[in-house]
């Protein structure tokens, strides 16, 4: 019994659950929804999810699971297994706020329905392209400094969570998609390439799925 996956290459939501489910190796087969060509937008995938966006999980019993968080919540109580939440409340706290915050006040500004809206209206493009890199940099400095206080080999002490799986696939897509440096966030980068030793999330990367445009 396994899992699939629908998403897309250049999604680092739909990355993060690819991440997990190859780091706890959880069986599962991907079908790729092509956001470029608007493929979320058809008939047969608003059956899938009706708010038509990425990632959505199927389990082995048939439920359709949605929202990144919420799903790496659900894989990590079916499958404790190699853990991405550490057992210490405080810590766990620790990185739900990483995580919370990533989600909400730092990916929304990378995902690609607004890069879709912004492209079609020329006279938008540039305002919105420096309003983008100012708010995407502050989130990023902002959690640079929050880590600081956390820190170990990983985000919250030096066991991998989910916080490091979330830090891992914002850099790689702003690195990717828009060419942003990191150097200067040195706790950010250090974690990132720490995650980025672990070669079950390594190959999990956008560019190395068949899906990834070319």
């Amino acid at each position: 019994m396994s899992y699939t996956l629908y998403g897309f290459a250049m999604s680092s939501c739909t990355q993060r659950i690819r991440s997990i489910l190859n780091f706890k190796k959880i069986p599962y087969t991907q079908n790729s929804v092509n956001f470029l060509k608007k493929e979320q937008m058809s008939e047969e995938y608003k059956k899938i999810h009706p708010r038509q966006i990425i990632p959505a999980l199927i389990t082995p019993e048939g439920h359709t699971l949605i929202e990144s968080v919420a799903i790496a919540e659900y894989l990590e109580e079916v499958h404790p297994e190699k853990p991405i939440l550490p057992k210490n409340r405080i810590q766990r706290a620790q990185v739900r706020a990483i995580a919370e915050y990533i989600n909400s006040s730092i990916q929304p500004f990378q995902h690609l329905g607004i890069q879709q809206y912004i492209n079609s209206h020329s006279e938008k493009q540039m305002e919105w392209k420096d309003q983008w890199i100012h708010w995407n940099m502050l989130g990023i400095s902002n959690l640079e400094k929050s880590i600081s206080r956390t820190r170990g080999r990983f985000s919250v002490g030096d066991q991998l969570t989910l916080a490091d799986i979330m830090i891992y696939c914002q850099v790689d897509s702003a690195q990717t998609r828009f060419g942003l440096d990191f150097g200067q966030y040195h706790n950010i980068m250090n974690i990132y390439f720490n995650v980025n030793n672990i070669k079950e999330i390594e190959q999990s990367r956008g560019i190395y799925q068949k899906d990834f445009p070319k």
